[in-house]
């Protein structure tokens, strides 16, 4: 699987993150499924865009400073919301003398030519041009791609895209057979995807803005050289608007994701990322938001009460568990399904809260599950949650305490426990405050109180 990584001229915003991790659940889906999955996706660290050309001159810092910072704080972002890292991040930079390859063969078949200014791609002689997008050559207009100025080139046809720039004065370049330049923006991909996947591999993402001109023009380059088909799918996310507009890092109009987590908390901006379809576009609304908050605050209950009960519980199932074991049958298959449905992260996120809601309302009955089926229900949300919410399921849902730390919380849930037994209820209100000013979320049941660490951002726990 190969899918488009970052191009560093700035912080990862919401809308990138969104398709990371769908890629991320993708990724892990295959993997449930017992497929072996080698992914790679790139990392555009290179003066092929002129956007990064622009940051670096207006930052006053050198063009490595730079993409360094950024590189660094996009695979930091990739952690905070759990997202596995790929089995390789190919840097640009470090990939010109197969993008140079890649050009020299496509000029060799016919497929590109030399300009004063730089080597374009020759549409015309690949006929099949279109076939993703459903654009037609004769439609086409220069400077489509958003990237390359109407008139900054000169070439054939007005669909022809440059392979390689040639340097004006000023500008970083690299040696090249047609003189000092660097690669066009659609020929990092495919050399690096063929590099490392071969020339025809099985699934290829993106975001909705890389179908034309970026995929359709990877496809042809790719495709002229090897005669094979580059992927067999193609997925792409659609956008996340901001005020009606799509978020651009080129116009400053998006939400990082580092103010996100900081805000919400990463299970809650995960979670948020996950109620809308892939293919749907999806507004960054503050009410979804919060909306998806209390999922995350219902999720992290489930987790705390399977984990209790999974130690503490009674040791076979108890009054009303066939209910629960019921739910729990049915949550298996519902999220199977809705995952089988082109990744209906919607409908399986709605199995796992509907099971936590059926727990609650197990445990307000009953006040306990028995330790067979709390390790049932830890099962399923472990291996689902792994793949809805990657990597938090371990540091945001687990949150196995251990140590002086876990051995001091209990001892003042089992004080405040003591004091609601001698109703001395002011005390024991007291003890709660304090401990949720440590940000422990307790929750009381008939003989037994659970407790958690919250997983909320820093500013809306203290406000």
């Amino acid at each position: 699987m190969y899918t488009c990584g970052l191009t560093v001229n700035d912080v990862m915003h919401l809308g990138h993150a969104r398709a990371y991790v769908i890629w991320d659940v993708l990724t892990r889906y295959l993997e449930h499924l017992g497929y072996e999955v080698f992914h790679v996706s790139n990392v555009t660290d290179i003066s092929i865009d002129d956007k990064i050309l622009r940051r670096v001159n207006e930052s006053n810092v050198s063009f490595q400073q730079h993409v360094n910072r950024y590189t660094q704080l996009y695979l930091e972002d990739r952690l905070k919301l759990g997202i596995a890292p790929a089995n390789v991040h190919p840097l640009a930079t470090q990939h010109i003398q197969e993008m140079i390859d890649l050009v020299q063969k496509l000029i060799e078949k016919g497929f590109a030519y030399e300009r004063d200014d730089g080597v374009y791609f020759r549409i015309s002689r690949f006929q099949s041009y279109g076939s993703l997008s459903g654009v037609a050559r004769d439609r086409l207009e220069a400077g489509s791609s958003g990237r390359v100025s109407k008139d900054e080139y000169s070439k054939e046809e007005v669909g022809d895209f440059v392979l390689w720039k040639k340097s004006k004065p000023g500008e970083l370049y690299w040696h090249s057979p047609w003189g000092l330049g660097r690669p066009g923006w659609h020929i990092e991909c495919s050399a690096m995807a063929m590099k490392y996947l071969g020339e025809s591999f099985d699934i290829h993402c993106g975001g909705e803005k890389h179908i034309f001109p970026h995929h359709e023009n990877e496809i042809a380059q790719s495709e002229a050289v090897s005669g094979k088909p580059l992927a067999r799918y193609w997925l792409h996310v659609r956008h996340l608007v901001l005020d009606g507009r799509k978020m651009s890092k080129s116009t400053g109009e998006f939400v990082s994701v580092r103010d996100a987590v900081e805000q919400y908390g990463a299970l809650s901006v995960r979670v948020f990322l996950l109620l809308t379809h892939y293919r749907k576009t999806m507004s960054l609304d503050q009410d979804v938001f919060k909306t998806a908050s209390k999922h995350a605050d219902k999720l992290g209950a489930l987790c705390a009460a399977i984990q209790h009960f999974s130690v503490k519980g009674q040791p076979f199932p108890q009054t009303g568990e066939d209910r629960l074991l019921m739910q729990l049958s049915q949550s298996r298959s519902m999220f199977e399904e809705a995952m089988s449905r082109d990744l209906s992260t919607p409908l399986a996120l709605s199995t796992i809260l509907k099971l936590a809601r059926q727990t609650s309302r197990h445990l307000d009955t009953h006040g306990g599950i028995s330790r067979d089926t709390a390790s049932m229900i830890h099962v399923f949300l472990k291996a689902a949650g792994a793949i809805l919410f990657g990597d938090l399921v371990t540091s945001e849902l687990e949150q196995e305490q251990v140590g002086v730390f876990k051995d001091l919380v209990e001892f003042a849930v089992e004080q405040r426990d003591k004091l609601r037994s001698e109703q001395r209820y002011d005390d024991a209100d007291l003890v709660r405050k304090r401990l949720e000013g440590l940000g422990m979320v307790l929750q009381d049941l008939s003989g037994s109180t659970i407790w958690r660490r919250a997983h909320r951002g820093k500013r809306e726990s203290q406000s």
